[in-house]
């Protein structure tokens, strides 16, 4: 790309936003509405506090990194904060000698509404230096467009502001020729500086708690209740997580940057309170601050939740006399996530892309604004749309379905109070859209559904209120067991989301990672919907209910769901430095990784629900985290009529349960298709494997399609049609050279396979490149001299084999079947990550 020198200059102004009062610079919108004044705010709690009366000084950096927004194939902006008036400088350096550098200059804007309350000048947390966590009063915002960006470019960038300089690089979207985009996505960080120091209740499923050779949790007054605490769930003990809010994110954040995204989704409650600015202060500090840069070269897609009306102890919701809390809340996320480019909706500037679309490469997001709906609903009052009804979700009809997410407020408060907070402005300029059929919202989405349709896009859904779920929002508020925050209501979308195509919808909310298999109208296509809700806050089981005897049990309302780690992951606990440890199973903090591969038919997605697991040593201190995967990982291939109906799991082998070091890897294994084990319906985990059945296992993994020539023996004793045939034919394969077989050339297929065997047939096949065995052994029964040492260094490296307590490899030990699992696992996990 050749461009020509340009000067300094400022950025690009957009214009044709007529309803706002303020002029439009480069996508940045005073918080002011049409004929508006300045904002005021009328809650008594919720009134802005001048620079003056700030406990910290205002420095001349940055308040908030440089983070991506409204991301596309050939444009991007850069949002920063600073606490000075002062303008900023962008220094673009594209690729090529032949391309000059570009400044730009930012014109400042500042944000009366993000300073300081005098309720949060003055608050105590427990464990903190009283206001140690705030910063400087002013909050000035910055945004800019980077100009002459095409697909797939991948451009460095430097902001200054003030003495401060950061650094960082911003990629377009592929555009049409790409392979292979990587999303993740997740829900309620709800960051707070409470945070630090609060651990989470963390419940247990009462009918699925435990695997089978399971001991039971710490009990009250144990040393895991001593260090972390507990809390009170349906009436009964249950542990706190071990880790706080703060280090859940910050390692739930490592596991995702290590993953290398594309974009990053975030469906709503970002902050413990829209409304409450150290919330916005610890976000910003965890994705463009002092703990990270993340966004800064991964875009964020955000979505509203119910927690960005909430204003926390600046008023909360609000009442019905004065709703000017969840305004100023909502108004607070709008001076931070604001679309003004081609994703929103042109015709409705006063949402301030509340809801809007973002297209990058093959993938089209909708994020969408669950808050409202009409007629409103509230289950204090009984205002409801829908008679009262019990059971599940067989008996949800068109006449009882839900209309509205929350009842904390209503429209008509809302719009009162929105001209309360800034005078001179009217019903029109109001910034809550509704969700409903007939409103511009729902007219939108179906423009933009049926346009990505046409482009044969793979279509992605974000709201905040899960729709479909077993968790304590999950039931409506017309039912026996009401909600007063269900995202029940959202259903109304599921006839458009099939008839256009979508792939996923991602929500949150609930907060206890779910999925559902959604097929409403049972063509076998449909779509898969997600509660993500894991992303730093609370983990919660399932909506339990008390039966005839009283006893709590799961009401499971949400008929449509296939898995939840709460339901469907059982604790592992064992004995271990004297204390009881976690091995494995239950309720984490985590994110769902979407994963998209262009393939020939279309596209191949899959999505992957991932944990962050915690390491503790004998005293509960954290060691570290590791990266797993829940047994939920779902592939499908993807076209305009949207995601095929998931194959049912094949049921576990009988001598594989729940518990074992091996459960895993041989569900794993099984899920993939690499074994279907013995006609008895067992694995046979202790039993040796052969030379042929385990490059059968590598074929059917790493080249299921492999096709042999029909007619071509390779080995004499591997005749045409002899069991493994094609595996060992694929083996000896020039292009793929596994082995050679033996001097005498036979293969001998029936011959156990050893350990260096094994992993010397797994290191051809992966081809490593640039992998230089080290000088020295691991292993003192493995020379380096032996024909398997590469293979055996290269497999230890990669943390696939471990040698024996005695320092030994044992590599002429046969290998078994269990063993073998393991090490493919283990294989796909590290190529995954």
């Amino acid at each position: 790309m050749h461009l020509r020198a340009h000067p300094p200059h400022r950025p690009v102004r957009r214009v044709g936003l007529g309803l706002l009062a303020a002029a439009v610079l480069v996508g940045t919108v005073a918080v002011t509405p049409a004929g508006a004044t300045t904002p005021v705010a009328t809650a008594q709690d919720a009134t802005a506090v001048t620079a003056t009366q700030s406990t910290q000084s205002s420095g001349s950096g940055f308040r908030v990194l440089p983070y991506i927004m409204e991301p596309s194939d050939e444009s991007a902006d850069l949002v920063w904060f600073s606490e000075t008036e002062e303008p900023g400088t962008v220094v673009v350096r594209y690729p090529g000698e032949d391309s000059p550098d570009m400044t730009l200059t930012s014109e400042p804007e500042h944000q009366p509404l993000l300073g300081y309350t005098e309720a949060e000048l003055a608050q105590d947390i427990d464990g903190l230096e009283q206001g140690s966590w705030l910063k400087g009063a002013d909050n000035y915002k910055h945004r800019v467009t980077i100009p002459n960006l095409e697909p797939g470019l991948t451009v460095d960038y430097a902001v200054t502001q003030g003495s401060q300089t950061h650094e960082s690089t911003v990629t377009t979207g592929p555009g049409a020729d790409w392979d292979e985009l990587r999303i993740v996505a997740f829900s309620d960080t709800e960051t707070e500086p409470y945070g630090r120091t609060e651990h989470r209740e963390w419940e247990q499923s009462p009918v699925n708690g435990y695997t089978e050779d399971s001991l039971d949790r710490p009990g009250e007054g144990s040393a895991w209740d001593e260090k972390f605490g507990h809390a009170t769930r349906y009436g009964a003990f249950t542990l706190n997580y071990p880790l706080d809010q703060d280090t859940a994110l910050q390692e739930n954040l490592k596991h995702i940057e290590a993953a290398e995204p594309d974009l990053m989704l975030v469906a709503g409650d970002l902050a413990q309170g829209g409304g409450y600015q150290p919330g916005w202060d610890e976000f910003f500090g965890y994705f463009a601050g002092e703990h990270g840069d993340l966004a800064s070269r991964v875009p964020l897609l955000t979505a509203l939740g119910n927690w960005e009306t909430f204003a926390s102890i600046n008023g909360g919701y609000g009442t019905a006399e004065d709703q000017s809390p969840a305004v100023i809340s909502r108004n607070k996320y709008h001076s931070y996530f604001e679309r003004t480019g081609a994703g929103a909706d042109p015709e409705n500037a006063q949402y301030r892309g509340s809801y809007y679309r973002t297209d990058y490469g093959p993938v089209t997001i909708l994020s969408l604004d669950s808050t409202n709906g009409l007629p409103d609903e509230d289950t204090r009052t009984g205002e409801l749309s829908g008679e009262v009804f019990s059971g599940d979700d067989s008996n949800l009809t068109d006449e009882n379905l839900s209309t509205d997410t929350q009842g904390m407020f209503t429209m008509e408060t809302y719009t009162e109070a929105f001209k309360d907070v800034f005078p001179g402005s009217n019903d029109e300029d109001v910034d809550l859209p509704n969700f409903n059929e007939g409103t511009e919202q729902w007219a939108w989405a179906e423009e933009q559904l049926a346009d990505a349709r046409e482009r044969d896009q793979v279509v992605l859904v974000q709201f905040h209120h899960a729709a479909y779920s077993n968790g304590v929002h999950g039931t409506p508020p017309n039912h026996e067991h009401p909600d007063n925050q269900s995202g029940t209501a959202m259903r109304a979308y599921t006839p458009m989301f099939e008839d256009y195509g979508v792939s996923a919808v991602i929500s949150g909310h609930d907060e206890m990672f779910e999925r559902s298999w959604v097929d409403a109208d049972g063509d076998g296509q449909g779509f898969h919907s997600f509660d993500v809700g894991v992303a730093a806050d609370g983990l919660r089981g399932e909506q339990l209910a008390q039966n005839e005897d009283g006893v709590y049990e799961p009401l499971r309302f949400n008929s449509s769901s296939e898995w939840t780690a709460a339901a469907d992951e059982p604790e592992t606990w064992v004995e271990r430095d004297g204390v009881l440890q976690l091995e494995d199973g239950g309720l984490h903090y985590g994110h769902l990784q979407i994963d998209l591969k262009h393939v020939a038919e279309g596209t191949e997605v899959t999505l992957t629900p991932v944990y962050v697991f915690p390491e503790l040593d004998s005293e509960y201190n954290l060691v570290g985290t590791e990266r797993r995967v829940y047994d939920d990982v779902v592939t499908f291939t993807t076209d305009r009529d949207g995601a095929d109906a998931p194959a049912p799991a094949p049921e576990d082998f009988s001598d594989n349960l729940p518990g074992s070091v091996y459960y895993a890897p041989v569900r794993w294994m099984q899920t993939e298709g690499v074994t279907t084990g013995y006609a008895d319906g067992t694995y046979r985990k202790g039993q040796e494997i052969t030379r042929g059945e385990s490059v059968a296992f590598l074929q059917r993994y790493l080249a299921p399609d492999y096709t042999a020539d029909p007619a071509v023996a390779v080995f004499p004793d591997v005749p045409v049609g002899a069991p493994h045939f094609t595996p060992i034919a694929w083996a000896a394969d020039d292009a793929h050279e596994v082995t050679t077989g033996y001097t005498d050339g036979t293969f001998r297929p029936g011959r156990d396979v050893t350990r260096s065997e094994f992993v010397t047939f797994l290191y051809r096949a992966a081809g490593p490149e640039d992998f230089t065995a080290p000088k020295e052994s691991a292993f003192e029964d493995v020379p380096t001299s032996s024909t398997h040492y590469e293979a055996i260094a290269w497999a230890a490296s990669e943390g696939l084999v471990n040698g024996y307590t005695d320092g030994d490899y044992r590599p002429f030990t046969p290998i078994n079947r269990g063993e073998v699992a393991k090490v493919m696992y283990q294989y796909d996990l590290t190529t995954t990550d």
